[in-house]
């Protein structure tokens, strides 16, 4: 069926990072809708189990101390291996994987070079001025326009397009502070030496999510393996990674993190999710019947197009 393609952006951006964040669409307290505040009796409830939650010292001194550099630091980069858990109708959660290479550079320099499990690959790049995704074996891209910082695109992801992003928290300055809000317990479970290096396991609590993360021993105690269960999704599906070849500070110029599209690409445009107003919000799946597109979401940066190829950019759903 000929048409006009369309890049649907909430479907790549799966292929990127999937599931939710580590608290990272939660709403804070002065953000929650007055259908969203708790009873009289659950503040009493809260306080108790948050005075009754183990915040180990040591545990804090080492998490805080990970959060700390990766904020301060002008960039970095690392190679993340991860799986993820889809739970299907029957209840069985199948595992898919993706590898990550990423590239950050701030104010505003990102660079994302992405493989799934399947062979599929996507380069995502910001560069202060706009969002760009590339998929190399259909060598077409769209963009999305936003001016900022990686702080006000990280934050225009997760709360204007709704896309949860998993490890979204790790690459904001204000680590710290998201982790101020969001924890609710940590604990410090051992020095494992079972690792390629002596790491601390680290294990820790929010409203939404259980996550364990293993912190190398040095002086920046960087993350070297994560493991986050959604435990109030269904069948609590964990993501899983393994980080390496972390560099602090690499050196990178604007040229090296830029986009430059390949030799014939097509730019075609983006759907992008809009978040409805007084309804239901919709899962960010990116799903769209053929020939159309999704309800709720809209063209961004081209001209809106009459249909979508079926089989184009958002893939098979997993």
């Amino acid at each position: 069926m000929k048409g006009n393609r369309w890049l649907l952006w909430p479907a790549l951006l799966l292929s990127l990072m999937i599931a939710p964040a580590m608290g990272a669409d939660q709403q804070s307290p002065d953000q929650q809708s007055p259908g969203q505040q708790p009873t009289s009796q659950q503040p009493a409830d809260d306080e108790q189990s948050a005075e009754d939650a183990p915040m180990d010292s040591e545990a804090l001194d080492a998490l805080y101390l990970m959060a700390d550099t990766l904020a301060q630091a002008q960039g970095f980069s690392v190679t993340v291996r991860a799986g993820f858990d889809v739970v299907q109708e029957n209840g069985q959660k199948i595992t898919f994987g993706e590898r990550r290479h990423l590239t950050l550079s701030r104010p505003d320099r990102l660079r994302i070079e992405a493989e799934e499990s399947d062979g599929k690959k996507t380069l995502i790049t910001y560069d202060g001025q706009a969002i760009t995704v590339l998929n190399p074996d259909e060598n077409v891209y769209g963009q999305v326009e936003k001016a900022g910082s990686i702080d006000d695109v990280i934050r225009y992801v997760v709360q204007d397009l709704d896309i949860r992003l998993p490890l979204a928290l790790l690459l904001v300055t204000t680590l710290p502070a998201e982790l101020d809000q969001r924890l609710q317990s940590i604990d410090y479970v051992e020095r494992d030496v079972l690792t390629d290096g002596p790491t601390d396991h680290l294990a820790g609590r929010g409203a939404d999510v259980d996550f364990e993360i293993w912190l190398d021993t040095g002086n920046s105690h960087l993350p070297q393996r994560l493991a986050i269960t959604y435990k109030n999704e269904e069948g609590a599906p964990q993501y899983r990674a393994v980080f390496s070849d972390w560099k602090l500070n690499p050196a990178v110029s604007q040229v090296d993190l830029a986009f430059n599209p390949p030799a014939g690409a097509e730019r075609i445009p983006f759907l992008v999710r809009v978040r409805p107003q007084a309804t239901a919000q919709p899962a960010t799946t990116g799903e769209a019947p053929a020939g159309e597109a999704p309800a709720g979401e809209v063209p961004a940066g081209d001209a809106p197009a009459s249909s979508a190829q079926s089989g184009g950019m958002e893939g098979t759903p997993k």
